[in-house]
């Protein structure tokens, strides 16, 4: 055990020494540290709160699925904390963590192992905890592996800890599950909803954490963290959005982290016969030609920009002048121009390069052309961007790449109506400023490209909400139409489990099978099953079949004398909810009187029970309160069936998600765009609405997968135009060097 030294000591306690040492953090190091934090939970967060109504969804349909009742109120008690206080519990946890972050940061480390004396056993709720940590933290390291591997020695170098072992740092996925855990405990909740609770979180974080990862491991090396740190690469699909970065000086051999801008810069170099001039930092390698002597291109474009240049024999060159609706690679008109002249074989090739690109990003279909004719605009300022800081073709996060994705990703939000008129003015707007302004400060760009982004982040918030406030009773609706189905099967269940191995009377078996089924079949198509309602009359029911059960002892009988005046009450009001006949309510309730009767005298003679013909019973319900509540429940319109296919399409439109966007195509050659606003659990069925979420359909799995297998419908990937292109490019520069 640690022992505190006398003050006069000249014995050096190691660990305090060590904890004194490590604790010598400067301010900037702090700094980097807390935006290290910020990214961490912020991200974690914020995909958490995305996926809420996926988790739901999830947990019902696990308690659906589960037989043990035990089980299936985890579940439920999850759902509920889910449904009702996701904000205070993902608040928590976030709390949680950054109070641990912040211990670790100053120092304030957990406590060392206990001492053998002091060691006990671990119950078995703290196995079980402890388990599903492990299990957690292990599941999303292993997803995120070579992220961490990059993230744990930049951590360890920014400290100066090379021991920093993985389950130690502040950022691996054991602190992040701890923190979890610990703010999911703040509200409170039983051992095994803990449990469940950190499940799902785990389930989502294991997609997601990877590319949050990357996001760290960026921040880092743009502050110069190992910048040159080499790593294996994964082939995972979402990763191609999200490349590292690198702070590296452009040039001729561009020390780009980017493994993909570094290949094509070396492929420029090849282009223009490898001996292309290096530029510096940032700078520009344009030389010139005696063909036009005294020019650069670079100052050829920034006169192009603003509108005509003249050359030196007097003339006059512009190009094609670019309409709000016109969508044309001028940089081809370019090729062609005497300004290449000033241009040096590696210039050349890098217009070659952006002409291709724009030819790419008009190729795209997902983009509307109102659009494309924005992107347009930018060809020259863009030109000019690239061959100012050839990080452009290295940095998935460049200012000039980031706007231009920013644009594609308003396709989305630009129904042709008045609304999408005005958002596009909106994005007309900030392209004009950055034509009005951008001379060589690359920081125009940055400010425009953020000004996007939010708006594309309102946008999208904003919709969600009309969506959702749109589709509530659209939802509702399709929701009990599914319970509709469900409740002859549900509610049969819950009878049988009541009446099983229970010795009870065939009036009250059959009142209980004929007329309270009916009640339950209402609440659970208007509640579903953990609908106050439904709950309150099942417990009714078993309070009913254990009341007429011989009480043997003093107790029994004494709690039926205390809960028979509220029993009898409940079913009163049960039995005029269903509006039971008269006649046939009042020969129940006489019965009832008899059998409780009975129950209290076991070593008597009964009194027998009334007699009542099965001809009286059928006469007397004649129409029974269920069967109107099923045809009064909503139906959903009747689609043409599909087949039952289970292939990649399938497992495509099983994995969409709320929020993700489907391309609809149509026999006349239109189309239209629609996001995904609910998908059901239980019947597979999806509910979209349009751009402004004014209009819904609804459309069922094996349908939209079939629409997926025809063309007929596509998904809209939410991925970065520039880098598709750039991959486009790729390819295309090396089938022209024969490197196919």
């Amino acid at each position: 055990m640690e022992r505190e030294m006398p003050d006069n000591s000249v014995v050096v306690n190691l660990n305090q020494f060590e904890r004194s040492r490590r604790a010598q953090v400067s301010a900037e190091t702090l700094s980097i540290l807390h935006g290290c934090r910020d990214l961490l939970i912020e991200g974690a967060t914020r995909v958490l709160t995305r996926q809420t109504e996926a988790m739901e969804s999830t947990l019902l349909a696990m308690a659906d699925r589960s037989p043990l009742l035990d089980t299936r109120n985890s579940y439920y008690g999850a759902q509920g904390i889910l449904n009702k206080r996701a904000n205070e519990l993902l608040s928590g946890c976030k709390d949680a963590y950054c109070q641990t972050f912040n211990d670790f940061a100053h120092n304030r480390e957990k406590p060392a192992a206990t001492e053998l004396s002091e060691l006990s056993l671990v119950d078995d709720q703290d196995f079980e905890i402890t388990l599903a940590v492990d299990k957690a933290t292990s599941r999303l390291r292993y997803n995120c592996a070579e992220e961490l591997v990059a993230l744990d020695a930049r951590i360890g170098h920014l400290l100066g800890r090379a021991d920093l072992s993985e389950n130690d740092s502040p950022l691996g996925p054991r602190a992040l599950c701890e923190a979890l855990l610990d703010g999911i405990t703040r509200i409170q909740p039983e051992q095994d909803i803990r449990i469940v609770l950190l499940n799902q979180f785990d389930l989502v974080l294991t997609t997601e954490l990877a590319q949050i990862y990357q996001s760290i491991n960026r921040y880092l090396i743009d502050r110069g963290i190992l910048p040159d740190l080499k790593v294996g690469t994964k082939n995972r699909a979402q990763s191609a959005a999200a490349s590292p970065t690198s702070t590296a000086p452009a040039g001729a051999g561009l020390a780009a982290q980017g493994q993909t801008g570094g290949d094509m810069f070396r492929l420029f170099e090849q282009m223009a016969g490898g001996n292309a001039p290096a530029a510096g930092a940032g700078g520009y390698a344009g030389g010139t030609s005696a063909g036009l002597a005294g020019f650069s291109l670079l100052d050829s474009l920034s006169q192009l920009q603003s509108g005509a240049m003249m050359l030196p024999g007097g003339g006059r060159f512009e190009l094609p002048i670019l309409e709000a609706a016109t969508i044309q690679n001028v940089l081809r008109s370019l090729q062609q121009s005497p300004v290449m002249q000033a241009a040096s074989p590696l210039d050349a090739v890098l217009v070659d390069a952006v002409a291709t690109l724009f030819d790419v990003v008009f190729d795209e279909a997902t983009i509307p052309d109102r659009l494309k004719a924005q992107i347009a605009r930018l060809q020259i300022p863009v030109l000019k961007a690239a061959m100012l800081d050839r990080n452009f073709f290295s940095q998935s996060n460049h200012p000039v790449r980031r706007m231009l994705d920013a644009i594609a990703t308003l396709a989305v939000h630009l129904p042709d109506n008045e609304a999408g008129n005005t958002r596009l003015e909106a994005i007309s707007q900030i392209v004009s400023r950055v034509l009005d302004n951008f001379e060589q400060d690359i920081t125009v760009f940055d400010s425009a490209a953020t000004e996007l982004e939010a708006m594309g982040a309102l946008l999208e918030d904003t919709l969600e909400e009309t969506v959702d406030a749109s589709l509530e009773q659209d939802i509702a609706q399709l929701k009990q139409s599914e319970r509709a189905e469900l409740a002859p099967v549900i509610v049969h269940d819950f009878i049988n489990r009541a009446l099983k191995e229970q010795p009870v009377a065939e009036a009250v078996r059959e009142f209980v099978r004929r007329d309270w089924a009916q009640l339950l079949t209402l609440d659970y198509i208007n509640e579903g099953e953990a609908g106050a309602h439904f709950n309150s009359h099942v417990e009714t029911m078993r309070e009913l079949v254990w009341s007429v059960q011989p009480k043997a002892d003093m107790d029994a009988r004494l709690m039926l004398v205390r809960i028979l005046p509220g029993l009898l009450k409940r079913l009163r009001e049960g039995v005029a909810e269903i509006d039971l006949p008269e006649k046939l309510s009042d020969r129940f309730f006489a019965t009832l009187v008899i059998l409780h009767a009975n129950a209290v005298r076991p070593n008597a003679q009964p009194v027998p029970l009334p007699d009542i013909t099965p001809e009286e019973i059928e006469e007397l319900a004649a129409t029974p309160a269920a069967d109107a509540a099923l045809s009064a429940a909503p139906m959903t319109a009747a689609e043409p069936t599909a087949p039952e296919v289970e292939d990649e399409f399938t497992l495509r439109a099983r994995a969409l998600n709320k929020g993700d966007w489907v391309e609809f195509h149509y026999d006349d050659g239109t189309f239209r765009w629609a996001r995904l606003g609910w998908a059901s659990s239980i019947k597979n069925t999806y509910l979209f609405s349009d751009q402004d979420g004014m209009n819904s359909f609804s459309i069922s799995l094996n349908r939209l997968a079939d629409k997926l297998r025809r063309g007929e419908a596509v998904l809209v990937e939410r991925k970065s135009i520039t880098e598709s292109a750039f991959g486009k490019l790729m390819n295309l520069f090396r089938q022209k060097l024969g490197h196919a």
